[in-house]
């Protein structure tokens, strides 16, 4: 969320903060990868910048966001065969040992760069085709 917001000049202050509790998975591992979660946030604002109320149903603006998220899901579980923080890292976050050994064994560098890397590339992609 970070890059992207600073690629679209947007204030630091709510747009930073909507994801600064998800860690790890929210603490557990169990659910999907943080880069996968702040790039679907991303895309919703996005597809919303400049919005004067909340999407209804029909707005084809929402349409357009979820035909985004879901792309953005497929080509990650194309790329990387599952989004579950667990099974991509291999790391239980409501395990201390866990999360030592991600910190000791820079999993991240293995594994969470990459994922990074292409949520990054997707959302890029998103923004330079005009939205």
């Amino acid at each position: 969320m970070q890059v992207l917001r600073k690629k679209k000049d947007w204030d630091p202050s709510p747009y930073q903060w909507a994801t600064t509790g998800y860690s790890g998975a929210i603490g557990s591992g169990k659910t999907i990868c943080g880069a996968l979660f702040g790039g679907t946030v991303f895309l919703g604002y996005l597809h919303g910048t400049n919005a004067t109320h909340a999407p209804d149903v029909d707005d084809e603006r929402r349409t357009q966001a979820i035909t985004s998220v879901n792309k953005l899901f497929q080509g990650f579980i194309e790329s990387f065969g599952d989004t579950d923080c667990q099974n991509l890292t291999g790391c239980n976050f409501s395990i201390k040992e866990d999360q030592d050994r991600y910190m000791k064994e820079e999993v991240y560098k293995d594994k969470c760069f990459h994922y990074f890397e292409y949520v990054l590339a997707q959302c890029l992609d998103e923004m330079e085709r005009g939205m």
